[in-house]
This record gives structure tokens, sequence and C-alpha cells, in this order.
């Protein structure tokens, strides 16, 4: 009897407990310490450099924001259909079938490189005293080499550490526009149709920040529709190299400290 009345008490108090608790939902904090910035670099589709920013609020929660940096073959296109360029102090690389005209001297912070054309490739080499190829590692090889090369890429190229010439040892052109407006993607015209460059940045925001960024790469599919999907949850996801991006986030929340 005693044994039946104790079990009856703990029942009436489980009830009670779960009468009181009704209706109030429980906060369930973030593992991550609020307050927070970090970056990651990385090397991305194919040609790229690609950033993100990750900040927590006061809550812990994360927010990420990705960007992507055109790199010297793209800053270095020069328009043929002015007096200032032709064949002599432009090289190229061939792109889609077409070939490409680029400054064949540029310089890169204070450093002067001369552009060869090898097959259908550019290469940037540092130049001797008269403008000559002479250096054995290409300028893109150097940037992407390590994270702090990555980020120092991207701080350069906005303060004007990327010049152009005419002729070498001429006066020096900064450049601050790409044939798609921006240094940078975010804010030029880079695929903007679609869902476009933005719209599928965002979508990988959406995805770091709503569904998590635990997952491995053979969770990261894509369906039939295109769409990429972290396990069974669908992103709004399409462009080709989501895994490269993903990354990049994973590797930005994996500098966050905990709390």
């Amino acid at each position: 009897m005693r044994k039946v009345v104790l079990l009856l008490t703990v029942a009436v108090a489980a009830i009670a407990l779960i009468a009181a608790g009704a209706g109030t939902e429980i906060e369930q904090a973030t593992p991550f310490a609020p307050g927070q910035t970090v970056e990651a670099y990385a090397y991305v589709h194919g040609g790229y450099i690609g950033q993100v920013v990750i900040t927590t609020d006061d809550a812990g929660e994360i927010s990420a924001t990705l960007d992507e940096a055109f790199m010297p073959h793209t800053l270095a296109i020069v328009d043929m259909d002015s007096d200032d360029w032709n064949e002599d102090n432009t090289v190229y690389y061939v792109q889609r079938g077409s070939e490409v005209r680029v400054a064949k001297h540029i310089s890169y912070n204070g450093t002067p490189y001369t552009g060869v054309t090898v097959g259908g490739a550019l290469v940037y080499v540092e130049s001797d005293e008269e403008g000559n190829p002479v250096g054995s590692t290409d300028l893109e090889m150097q940037i992407i080499r390590n994270e702090d090369n990555m980020a120092a890429w991207f701080e350069n190229i906005a303060d004007g550490r990327f010049e152009i010439f005419t002729e070498f040892g001429g006066t020096p052109e900064a450049v601050t526009t790409t044939s798609y407006g921006s240094l940078f993607k975010r804010g030029s015209e880079y695929w903007n149709f679609g869902i476009g460059w933005l719209g599928n940045m965002e979508a990988l925001e959406e995805a770091a920040e709503q569904i998590g960024t635990g997952y491995t790469l053979s969770e990261m599919t894509r369906g039939e529709d295109d769409y990429w999907a972290l396990a069974d949850a669908v992103t709004g996801a399409t462009l080709s190299d989501f895994k490269d991006y993903f990354g990049l986030i994973q590797r930005g929340v994996g500098r966050l400290s905990f709390r």
C-alpha cells in the first residue's frame, strides 16, 4: 500500500510540473560566445578568392556574409578599342575559345610583374629592371598559397595596390573597377540574372544560420531540380560549387569561441 501511495505521489508531481511548464518556451543557448567577428578565406569556383565574415549577436547566434574577389586575370583586362592598348603592351589568355587581352605590365603591392601567355593561359611573374619576365612563381599561385596572402589580396586591391601600365616604368593606373563593375562580386554585375550570384550567396548564408553548419561533404547533395540539400534540409542554393562556399562558411564558424 505504501508503495502504491508513493508512486501516485510521484505521478501527481510529474503532472504538476508538466502543467506548470505548458505553453512556456525553453530557450536553448547557442554554444558560441556573443559579440564575435571572424574571417576566413579560400580559393573558390576555380578562379576567385572567397571570403566569409562570421559574426555572433548578443545571444550567440551566427550571421554569415560571403564575398569573392576577382583575381589578376580579371583586374588586368584592358579595352583594346582604346588608343592606349595594342598587341605590343598586352598579352592574352583564352577563355571559352576567345582571346582576352590584359596589360602586359602590372604592379601588385609595389612589386612589378610581367605577363606571359603560356599555351592559352596567362602567367604573371616578377619583372627585372627592364621589364622582362624573370620570376619563377605565378602571381596568382602566390596569392592562393595561404589565407594570409588571400586576406592581403582583399585588402590591397581595395586600397589601389594593383596597377597596370601601358609601358614598363610608365605612369601607373590603379585598378578600381572591372568589366563587372566592382573589384568584388558583391555589388558587381557578375551573374545578375535568375537566382544569380547574390541570390545563391544569400541562400548559403541563410542555410548556415538556420539549418546549421555541422555537415560532411557526403551530406551535401544536389537534387534533380538543382537545389542543394544539407542532409534532409533543402536549401535555396543551386550554384555548382556549393561545397566550396559552404566549406568556407564552416571554416569561419570553426574559428568562433565557445561560451
